[in-house]
């Protein structure tokens, strides 16, 4: 399945007890259909992070076809949670696992839109910043501290405290492109996988040397000392799955 939903409604997409997440609505939904499957999903987002195209896989015995699939989610998910595509996938085809790229975008704005208020992280933020007034973000600053970060790096510093799996990582791409019309700035990163809270977390950082408050050699400093950062984490809100990319014939069109 290819979803998308507004984090805002979930506290993440792993099932949580007593708490609405996506993986719980999903579940729900797909109740009158006679299965409970287990849910593998292509990137884990946590509360409050949205995504646009999100994709789920599973398994069962059962003849289940991908339109009512794709219906039957639809009509018993809340309201931010939408099922674009179901399909049948190859036994091998695993949400996860056989993903080459994920890429997610961040919004930053000094103010935002209102139209994009829940959608990105708008400037100036008391509780991030304090005392800093409102001022234009320095993109090309943002740009040189974020190009250290690609490549492959371990990046526990970068990564959420008591992170128990291996920090090394690949990032792709690494961007900032500010919009024509709006204050508002877009940071885009394309890796192969990502720990917990290191995109908030370089996005945090990557503001702060916007604002001035940190020099643009700060990520590699971090980088390169495996330094923990304690700086601000960039609000989940601001945060987007934009896509999931997999090999040529993986996915229904891709071949």
């Amino acid at each position: 399945m290819r979803i998308a939903y507004d984090g805002g409604a979930f506290r993440g997409f792993q099932r949580q007890p007593g708490l609405p997440t996506v993986e719980d609505a999903l579940l729900t939904a797909m109740r009158p259909l006679g299965i409970v499957p287990r849910l593998e999903v292509a990137a884990r987002t946590d509360a409050g992070v949205h995504a646009l195209d999100q994709l789920v896989s599973f398994g069962v015995r059962a003849e289940i076809d991908p339109e009512a699939l794709r219906i039957a989610v639809n009509l018993g998910s809340p309201p931010a949670l939408s099922c674009l595509d179901a399909w049948r996938a190859s036994p091998s085809f695993h949400a996860r696992a056989s993903a080459v790229r994920r890429t997610y975008g961040y919004l930053v704005g000094t103010p935002i839109p209102a139209e994009l208020e829940g959608r990105a992280w708008s400037l100036p933020d008391e509780r991030a910043f304090p005392g800093v007034p409102v001022r234009e973000l320095d993109g090309s600053a943002i740009g040189e501290a974020l190009s250290s970060a690609v490549g492959e790096h371990d990046f526990a510093g970068f990564a959420r405290p008591g992170e128990q799996r291996g920090s090394v990582r690949t990032l792709l791409r690494a961007e900032v492109v500010r919009a024509s019309w709006a204050p508002l700035w877009m940071l885009t990163f394309e890796g192969r996988g990502f720990l917990r809270a290191q995109v908030r977390n370089l996005v945090g950082t990557a503001v702060a040397v916007g604002l001035g408050l940190a020099p643009p050699s700060l990520v590699a400093d971090i980088l390169r000392d495996r330094q923990r950062y304690r700086g601000v984490r960039a609000p989940a809100w601001g945060l987007t799955l934009l896509r999931v990319s997999y090999p040529p014939g993986a996915l229904p069109g891709s071949g």
